[in-house]
């Protein structure tokens, strides 16, 4: 059996995968924002924030950016009447930034009031801000939902940078409000002058956006799979998906698909070990689960052998094949396997998808795919 054709998703994992690098990570969320699934976005976020920063201030600076942004999605989030009105939430690290990034659809009478106040927020230095700040707690003038209040400059007073938006028309009476800020991990005079570096970073994740969104792509991580990781991913899928049939598997599925990263890159050069990618999508009727990881070129062979001799078994055959798995943990065959993969085919009772991309003489980049279909 051959390789299944690859799929869009496939083609994207190692694209995705390639914006970051060893010691980067990239957290993009876009879906239905409540004050509880915000709580499980913000722990991920945290945590890697956490694994990187040694600063104390840097990280109070970048959780209250965090926390100030997801609380302006959940804010129009709830007060939309279209459910299916989705937001966007990201962070990432790139080499000594950190970029915070939130999106939610908003009125055009609220842009139109909205775009003068940022701008305003902009044009004033620190000091001026700091002036600004007491002013509106002092008359108690705090501008309504849109508006330049006490949040966004203190997001501008925190990051010590100039606020970056954008907006996007969704349609005659709504657009989509992107907002976006840079956290250096240094302390650096800013001049508050728009340079062509800040068009080109709310361009790229607005590009990124129209990736996610094209393939209706729930979460993306990429990064280091350690165990906080690995756990705080599930609980935002749990999180996001109702009880029933349908999650469970999705659930138990990603624990495997997740492990079988750090498995697969035990082996390799410190600096790239646990390094993957991992994303979900819904397409109709199916959750489609996508992840892609570094893997030595010596274990390739065998991997794909195991994969054909996996896809070759039909289900009465894998439970078969799994049982003797358990009762012959020494057993020793040309096919033989973990009870992950042969797990991830009963359970999602489809083929397992692959991609191999060869990256040098010593790694390859492996893609594992399969979908769960939605019967809740």
């Amino acid at each position: 059996m051959k390789e299944i054709p690859a799929n869009n998703l496939l083609e994207l994992a190692y694209d995705l995968f390639s914006r970051v690098k060893n010691s980067d990570f990239e957290y993009v969320y876009r879906g239905n924002f409540s004050q509880r699934m915000s709580k499980k976005i913000l722990n991920l976020a945290e945590t890697n924030v956490k694994n990187t920063v040694d600063q104390t201030s840097l990280r109070n600076r970048i959780y209250f950016i965090m926390v100030e942004g997801l609380q302006n999605v959940t804010k129009h989030g709830e007060e939309s009447v279209d459910s299916e009105n989705t937001g966007l939430f990201a962070i990432q690290k790139n080499k000594d930034k950190y970029f915070v990034t939130t999106g939610n659809i908003i009125k055009k009478e609220n842009e139109i009031l909205l775009r003068p106040k940022l701008e305003q927020i902009n044009l004033l230095e620190k000091d001026e801000l700091s002036h600004l700040h007491k002013e509106i707690l002092i008359s108690g003038e705090i501008s309504d939902k849109g508006g330049a209040g006490l949040g966004l400059i203190e997001m501008a007073r925190k990051s010590g940078n100039r606020l970056l938006y954008d907006f996007k028309p969704v349609d005659e009476n709504e657009t989509f409000f992107y907002f976006r800020t840079e956290i250096p991990n240094q302390t650096q005079n800013q001049t508050n002058i728009p340079s062509i570096n800040d068009q080109r970073s709310i361009e790229d994740i607005k590009k990124l956006h129209d990736s996610l969104d094209k393939e209706n792509i729930l979460v993306n991580f990429n990064g280091q799979f350690n165990r906080e990781n690995i756990l705080s991913l599930l609980s935002i899928i749990r999180g996001d998906m109702n009880a029933g049939i349908s999650s469970k598997k999705v659930y138990n599925v990603m624990v495997e698909m997740l492990q079988n990263i750090s498995k697969h890159t035990n082996d390799i050069e410190l600096e790239k070990q646990n390094r993957g990618v991992f994303f979900m999508s819904k397409k109709q009727t199916e959750f489609i689960l996508t992840s892609g990881n570094y893997i030595s070129v010596e274990r390739t062979e065998a991997l794909i052998k195991t994969f054909e001799f996996i896809n070759s078994l039909n289900l009465k055959e894998l439970h078969a094949y799994y049982d003797k798995i358990l009762l012959e943990k020494d057993m020793v065959t040309e096919n033989k396997t973990g009870l992950g993969l042969t797990d991830i085919r009963i359970k999602s009772e489809k083929l397992l998808k692959y991609k191999i991309k060869p990256i040098n003489e010593k790694l390859n980049f492996f893609t594992l795919q399969t979908s769960i279909t939605d019967i809740d």
